[in-house]
């Protein structure tokens, strides 16, 4: 050991020097990270218009380093400063668990996630899947490098001075200047208001906080949701007239006419095409079928079974998604609660998946099975059901998900050079299609089948704008015709009452196929008519009464205030 080093280490052993500097190198490369992040997440180099002002900019700067500060400064108040390492580690694991969700979900972790962690038993792969080696380990290599520091310092006392003073420093840093105003609004708002926060403008207010906060408002985001105090937002007089018309009808009205719905997940319009699915694309140009290429999302927010209760109930989601898992106790009018017979749902995944345990009888089922993982296994099970008798079914896949594990069985051939994400999912709906041939050949000779009315679309879009775009510039520097950008989804309707083939060029929503399959069902006179139109009809498409903004709103209320248990079948409880 040097002279110089044998001094340097009996300086750092003199209590509060060593203390200082681990304060320093904590404070320091703490400030790095968050610098890291925000360039990682919202990418402010290529954005310089985030920054609207010098002033914003070290708005920006002060903030992130007085929490930095504030975060050090626990330094002082630990005997063993050991603790700090652990305390660096837990920053970089929940920067990198942020990045990885916000390249999966394009939001950053809020309570919801947390709200949905434990529930999606099978789904863990498509967030593991956006890990970024050489990125994410950045994180945890800075704090490897400062905590060497510690081969030099032994244990010093507390300083709860030194603590003080810089925790001071630190809060005043913090709360100067613009930075208090939107430090406030941050850390006050709640994931009602995350278009706002979460969405494409989160990188503006970005600027005048920290990724650091960000624990402080989910955590009291996420106890109010655990204890069931959503924001109530109350129906007005101006709603329940809107709404008077579309639920004026009888809750007992039945149907004996059998129906199939199978969604497929994460199924976007682009794939479904001859050379990639030709068998639901052969479908869509059969007899006795309506086909619509350009139907709207309605989901909010991160892929929820929000597209489930939407086929089902003609209802839209709260604007805080997830509708599942904050009112699985509501009264839901359903297309399944029109017949009295057996209705079975069949699903790949464990049935606590999204809730499914209770949604399932939300929405009429009385029965579930779990039959397999593998997609491809679910039609012929599928199949099997009709053969038995079955008459009212809802089939779910779910390997078409994020990462996309179903691609194994295409034998379709892509382009090597064809980013992973696209060649997964292109190759993952090629499979799911000759799974779905099975169905859909039975379909084309079973006159039992013939008389069924089946609804075939996907439930969200999952591959996000960024990359979408990605695979955009790929698709024309290949001469590719894939129109990655277009991202609505595909419904295909089977119906012996449709006559002829029905394309719909005009857009559609999702909300337009509940009423739609009523209508085909002979059950215009339900409780529920629904916010959408009937496909079937043209001029109900290009005179649309609702707007899906407002039918977003009134849905929201309608499901918060338990619409059809207080005004329709108040009566039954």
């Amino acid at each position: 050991m040097t002279k110089s080093t044998e001094k340097f280490r009996q300086w750092l052993s003199q209590g509060h020097n060593a203390a200082w500097v681990i304060f320093a190198l904590f404070a320091f490369f703490t400030f790095i990270k968050t610098l890291l992040f925000d360039e990682c997440a919202f990418n402010y180099r290529a954005n310089a218009t985030l920054f609207e002002s010098q002033r914003s900019f070290w708005g920006a700067l002060f903030t992130k380093l007085s929490l930095a500060l504030i975060f050090a400064s626990f330094t002082f108040l630990l005997k063993d400063k050991r603790w700090m390492i652990l305390l660096s580690f837990a920053i970089d694991t929940w920067c990198v668990a942020n990045l990885i969700y916000m390249r999966n979900n394009y939001i950053l972790l809020d309570a919801e996630a947390f709200n949905e962690a434990g529930n999606l038993h099978g789904y863990w792969l498509s967030t593991l899947i956006y890990i970024e080696w050489g990125i994410d380990l950045a994180f945890y290599m800075m704090t490897a490098l400062w905590s060497c520091i510690f081969i030099f310092t032994n244990r010093s006392s507390r300083s709860w001075k030194a603590f003080l003073i810089v925790l001071a420093i630190g809060i005043a840093f913090h709360f100067t200047g613009d930075a208090i105003k939107q430090t406030v609004r941050v850390n006050t708002i709640s994931r009602e208001g995350r278009e706002q926060i979460y969405g494409t403008s989160y990188s503006r207010a970005v600027e005048h906080t920290s990724i650091l906060e960000a624990p402080a408002y989910i955590l009291y985001d996420y106890s109010k949701m655990k204890k069931k105090e959503l924001p109530y937002h109350p129906l007005q007089e101006t709603d329940l007239e809107q709404i008077a018309p579309l639920a004026n009808g009888n809750p007992n009205v039945k149907s004996d006419e059998p129906l199939i719905i199978i969604l497929l997940e994460s199924l976007e319009n682009w794939v479904c095409r001859e050379d990639v699915m030709p068998n639901l694309w052969n479908l869509s140009k059969s007899e006795h079928v309506l086909y619509a290429d350009h139907v709207h999302t309605q989901i909010v927010g991160a892929p929820s079974a929000d597209g489930q209760m939407i086929a089902n109930t003609g209802l839209l989601p709260i604007s805080a998604g997830a509708t599942c898992l904050h009112f699985p106790h509501n009264y839901y009018p359903s297309l399944m609660k029109l017949t009295d017979e057996h209705r079975v749902v069949l699903l790949p995944h464990d049935p606590s998946v999204w809730n499914q345990t209770e949604m399932s009888p939300a929405y009429g089922y009385d029965t579930t099975i779990v039959f397999s993982d593998i997609d491809t296994l679910l039609f012929p099970r599928l199949n099997q059901l009709v053969d038995e008798g079955e008459r009212h079914i809802q089939c779910i896949t779910q390997s078409t998900h994020a990462p996309f594990a179903n691609e194994k069985y295409s034998s379709l051939e892509v382009p090597e050079d064809m980013p992973w994400v696209m060649s997964n999912y292109i190759r993952g709906f090629n499979a799911l299609d000759n799974g779905l041939k099975l169905f859909i050949d039975k379909l084309q000779s079973d006159t039992k089948l013939q008389e069924y009315t089946i609804i075939i679309t996907g439930d969200h879009r999952i591959l996000h704008k960024e990359k979408r775009e990605q695979m955009l510039r790929y698709s024309k520097k290949h001469d590719l015709d894939y129109n990655t950008t277009d991202d609505c989804l595909p419904l295909i309707i089977y119906s012996p009452k449709i006559q002829g083939n029905i394309h719909v060029t005009e857009e559609a929503y999702q909300m337009d196929i509940y009423p739609t399959v009523l209508s085909l069902l002979g059950a215009e006179k339900y409780m529920w008519k629904g916010f959408g139109v009937d496909l079937t009809d043209h001029e109900a498409i290009v005179n649309r009464q609702i707007s899906a903004h407002r039918a977003a709103e009134l849905s929201d209320r309608m499901i918060r205030n338990d619409y059809f248990r207080k005004y329709v079948i108040w009566d039954e409880d």
